[in-house]
């Protein structure tokens, strides 16, 4: 941001240069094309690079790493080539190609470590670490943290925690990043794979239903909830009356509090409510519990025989041995990211937001969210020595953060570059590529894709209401039993609603984002990655959902 104040570049055109020479994709996947608040913006920065890094050595990937650079806030990503240095250069003929990845030292070491991850199955031994090893003592820690009487603390005191807290979730994020590669290249594996067999990714993704236990978690916890609210002739008008149905339904309010109330959300951002904050949302997800054996029951197991019988003869056994691994690490993808990211996130929240507070009672803010639009240095000052941005500076910081969500900002910065050839690489380092590559693609919302025309999940055609939600509050205020909700993303906490939809869209992701995975799930008919859908479609307005040509249609 430098010496230049955000009143003076909210009057000025917002331009959008690369940062760097190359080709540099915006990344919109975990918290849409919104520019990231001052206060998170340098810890996710380091994380992922750092995180990344880890991840492309440790499978062999032909990278250095991924660079990551933000643009007016916005998160920008490039693959940078082994060896490239700040200045890209064309990729060689594929000849020279072959002889480089042969000879390159750097590049034989990267080879020889994908050949021992795809010999040794490595991405068994992150998962089991993280379910066995890791998981636990993170979620007790995260439980300490979220312990602490943040009212308790002076103004020193409560900017220490700050820091620490910044610090636990760059830490953990950079955990979750590195260690990615767990449910990535097991998955991506098996999509790459099953593209040469001429099976979509969305049909491979089918095969991965029923092993991503964090999806479902909510309505499992929530289960007693379910059963003692069928027990009632009129809902419970308030949390406490729920808790009230019996010490069964109070016990699973409180462990899906304790555990889940304080996690970021709807998107990897802090400017964003957590439940804690919307007593109504908190309600409204109660209300919508439904019993979680009912919804495991009704949904249709993978049909694996049936795509198997697809795959050529000779090579159906390796099929099955790549279902097998990718549904071993689809265990953890939803999982770590929540207790890794999403939790450490909203702690930084929780205690940005009593800062905010006390800044708000001295006018040193408008109000107590705008404490994410100071960076970490700046909070510091201002909470402990008074010194800082003004009231006014600061909402105008948010003003510009809006006004460049909704230009909304490029998705490609920069000259397109094209990935090395795979067939120039050795056997093992092409692997590793090609399921990284198949996997980010399945993630991500397609670049060229048509108006309201997106990916597919599920069979079946449904028709029914639009409501068309900007964010969770405002979703579970509005939505009513079989509506299909229009979104430009969900996250977690749009877990536990989804039973009572008829269909979902959103505008953003592919055939493995957080939507696509909850909406197999869930057994949801689904379009995602539906460009304009929030737009152009009316709420209120009949819609019909079509997954099996993937589009949304006026009725």
């Amino acid at each position: 941001m430098g010496d230049v104040t955000q009143a003076a570049r909210a009057k000025e055109t917002v331009v959008f240069s690369p940062p760097r020479p190359g080709m540099w994709e915006l990344e919109t996947t975990h918290h849409g094309v919104r520019p990231l608040s001052p206060l998170i913006r340098d810890a996710y920065q380091r994380a992922f690079q750092d995180g990344a890094k880890t991840l492309v050595e440790t499978y062999g990937l032909p990278l250095d790493g991924i660079d990551a650079e933000l643009v007016h806030g916005c998160f920008y990503i490039r693959p940078r080539g082994l060896g490239e240095g700040n200045k890209p250069s064309p990729v060689p003929p594929k000849v020279i190609m072959k002889l480089i990845a042969r000879l390159h030292p750097g590049m034989r070491r990267r080879n020889r470590a994908a050949a021992l991850a795809f010999s040794t199955k490595h991405w068994r031994a992150e998962v089991d670490r993280w379910f066995n090893q890791d998981r636990r003592p993170l979620i007790e820690r995260n439980l300490q943290l979220q312990s602490v009487d943040l009212t308790a603390l002076d103004d020193v005191a409560l900017a220490a925690e700050i820091t620490g807290l910044l610090n636990h979730f760059e830490t953990q994020a950079r955990r979750n990043l590195a260690t990615h590669g767990g449910d990535l290249i097991p998955v991506g594996d098996l999509l790459a794979h099953c593209e040469r067999w001429a099976i979509t990714a969305p049909e491979a993704a089918t095969l991965l239903v029923r092993c991503s236990p964090a999806t479902v978690e909510t309505a499992e916890l929530l289960g007693p909830v379910a059963r003692a609210l069928a027990s009632c002739a009129v809902p419970p008008a308030s949390i406490e009356a729920i808790r009230s149905l019996g010490p069964e339904a109070r016990e699973a309010v409180d462990a899906w509090e304790r555990l889940h109330a304080w996690r970021l959300v709807t998107s990897d951002e802090v400017d964003r409510p957590t439940l804690a904050e919307l007593a109504s949302l908190r309600l409204a997800s109660l209300l919508a519990a439904v019993d979680p054996e009912a919804v495991v029951a009704s949904l249709a197991a993978p049909d694996i025989a049936g795509i198997r019988a697809r795959v050529p003869a000779t090579s159906r056994s390796l099929f099955e041995e790549l279902v097998t691994e990718a549904r071993y690490g689809m265990r953890q993808r939803e999982d770590i990211r929540g207790v890794c990211w999403n939790w450490p996130g909203g702690l930084v929240r929780r205690a940005m937001l009593e800062a905010g507070r006390r800044l708000t009672d001295r006018d040193q803010l408008h109000a107590p969210e705008h404490a994410a639009e100071l960076f970490p240095k700046e909070l510091t000052e201002l909470l402990v020595r008074g010194r800082g941005p003004s009231p006014t500076e600061l909402a105008e910081r948010a003003a510009l953060r809006d006004r460049i969500e909704a230009m909304p900002p490029p998705r490609i910065l920069g000259d397109v570059e094209a990935p090395p050839p795979l067939d120039a690489l050795p056997a093992p380092m092409a692997r590793a590529t090609a399921a990284m590559m198949a996997n980010l693609l399945a993630d991500a919302t397609a670049p060229d894709g048509e108006p309201l025309r997106g990916v597919g999940i599920g069979t079946q055609v449904y028709q029914g209401r639009a409501c068309v939600v900007r964010d969770a509050a405002d979703a579970f205020d509005r939505l009513q039993p079989g509506d299909v909700m229009i979104a430009a993303f969900t996250g977690p906490s749009f877990n536990s609603i989804l039973p009572i939809l008829g269909a979902l869209v959103v505008e953003e992701g592919g055939a493995l984002c957080h939507a696509a995975i909850v909406a197999r799930e869930f057994g949801l008919p689904a379009v995602i990655g539906a460009k304009g859908a929030t737009s152009l479609i009316a709420d209120g307005a009949m819609v019909e959902v079509d997954p099996v040509t993937g589009l949304v249609r006026p009725c």
